[in-house]
């Protein structure tokens, strides 16, 4: 589904006043509580579902609203206000964007607050994935995509996305998102589009499908989703819409991304990591984080290892954003959290944004790898830089390749090899940690050489534990 309406309510509403909402959009509309009253779920007499709405959750930070619908949402609204967001489906002969908004309209008169309805781009003409499913977030599900519509400037990782990941994901399905070209996905729902399997696809203004990330065409066909459109012809290269220059001048972002075990002990909390990068490269801890966006959490380290905690041994993935701020470059990550045979795997995924002209202060890195090779259990730190919004939402147009920066080896890493091969590498390392076990940092550039993913591949590649075969 699209057609998305967001009710920011300076109250709760009474599950009078949701029923009051929902009677004075069409008092035909058959009701149903899903998931304990997490969600309701709105019918035609015939089952088909038209409109769903999710129970009001309270943001942590009125900040997240001007994140995901614009700046100057929040100005009106109280400090926390509650987000709920009403879903209409794809469907030709019932407009659902209008049923959204006189059910957001009616709790906004009885609870305060604004409603906002995301600015529409996506033309809907005869070859459009029309239609609706058992679940909100999905239009069309075949045997093994499912199909979400999302027409809205910034496009969250909504939980109703994570939901229909779960439950399609059981079946065997993998998502696929479109969009029109002038959305931008943020930094978390770029993440998961861009995971194997997953496909962005995008409708350009001249109607035709491509790859948000590649851009390369694609071809809409009801009974298997969106594939590559074996009707172009390969020299013809990705859609002009993809080419296009960005509408406002990119920064740099600066990737960062670190592996590291922590023995499992009652007194472990996780977060610190993050935490220590964030401040040094952006100057701020994290502000929020969450399962779904909107994030519904201040940082809070002690939560966070009690939800991971909570869902071991399974694995858990969460997100978070910068405070913003005149002093603090934006930043956001994401987190995953599994058991090895080591205790606990932290995978850290930080992208800090830099102003068009501003550059990132490389100079901090080795200092930083410094601090992190002084706790145990580090298994890797790698850096890239790329061009980008600084915002950190992501639109489906080139932006060229992240270029690395360099790559840190920790102690596991460094014994696996002997010291000719270290003392030969084709980027002279720097020893940091404490010396017995040490943690190499090869510097490989400033993130705008040429020649570096080449260098990169190689140092790999030479870097690799000697093997009996070898030898």
């Amino acid at each position: 589904m699209s057609r998305d309406v967001v009710a920011l309510l300076e109250r709760a509403p009474t599950s009078r006043i949701l029923i009051d909402a929902v009677c004075a959009a069409n008092p035909a509309l058959r009701v149903r509580p899903v998931a304990d009253g997490a969600a309701v779920y709105l019918f035609e007499n015939s089952g088909r579902l038209v409109i769903a709405l999710q129970a009001s959750q309270e943001l942590p930070l009125s900040a997240e609203a001007d994140r995901l619908l614009g700046e100057g949402t929040s100005d009106a609204l109280p400090a926390r206000p509650l987000w709920l967001e009403v879903r209409g489906a794809e469907v030709r002969d019932c407009d659902t964007g209008d049923l959204g908004r006189m059910i957001a309209d009616h709790l906004v008169q009885e609870c305060g607050g604004v409603v906002v309805r995301p600015r529409s781009s996506l033309p809907r003409g005869e070859e459009h994935p029309w239609g609706t499913t058992d679940h909100p977030a999905v239009s069309v599900a075949t045997e093994e995509r499912a199909v979400l519509v999302q027409d809205r400037p910034v496009v969250p990782l909504s939980a109703w996305v994570i939901d229909a990941l779960a439950e399609h994901g059981r079946e065997g399905r993998r998502l696929q998102l479109l969009t029109p070209s002038t959305s931008t996905l943020t930094h978390a729902m770029r993440w998961l589009f861009a995971q194997p399997g997953a496909t962005w696809a995008v409708q350009a203004p001249d109607s035709r499908y491509y790859d948000g990330f590649t851009g390369l065409p694609l071809l809409w066909d009801r009974e298997t989703g969106f594939d590559r459109n074996p009707d172009v012809d390969p020299e013809e290269g990705p859609n002009q819409a993809f080419r296009a220059s960005a509408a406002e001048p990119l920064g740099a972002q600066l990737r960062v991304t670190v592996h590291l075990d922590h023995p499992v002990t009652g007194e472990l909390e996780l977060g610190e990591l993050v935490e220590l990068v964030s401040q040094r490269l952006a100057g701020a801890h994290p502000a929020v984080w969450g399962v779904a966006e909107p994030m519904n959490e201040v940082w809070d380290r002690a939560r966070m290892t009690g939800l991971v905690r909570k869902r071991a041994p399974g694995s858990t993935t969460v997100f978070l954003n910068g405070p913003g701020g005149d002093d603090v470059r934006p930043f956001s990550g994401v987190l995953r959290y599994s058991r090895n045979r080591n205790g606990v795997h932290e995978h850290v995924e930080l992208t800090v944004g830099h102003a068009p002209g501003e550059e990132p202060d490389l100079e901090a890195l080795e200092s930083l790898i410094d601090e992190l090779a002084a706790r145990d259990g580090l298994r890797s730190v790698t850096v890239n830089r790329a061009l980008g919004r600084p915002d950190l939402t992501y639109a489906p147009r080139w932006a060229g390749v992240s270029v690395p920066v360099g790559v840190a080896v920790g102690p596991e890493g460094v014994l696996a090899v002997d010291r000719k091969t270290v003392e030969t590498a084709p980027v002279e390392p720097v020893r940091l940690g404490p010396p017995l076990t040490p943690t190499l940092w090869f510097r490989i550039g400033d993130g705008v050489e040429p020649g570096s993913w080449k260098t990169f591949h190689d140092l790999l590649e030479h870097m690799q534990p000697q093997t009996s075969e070898r030898a």
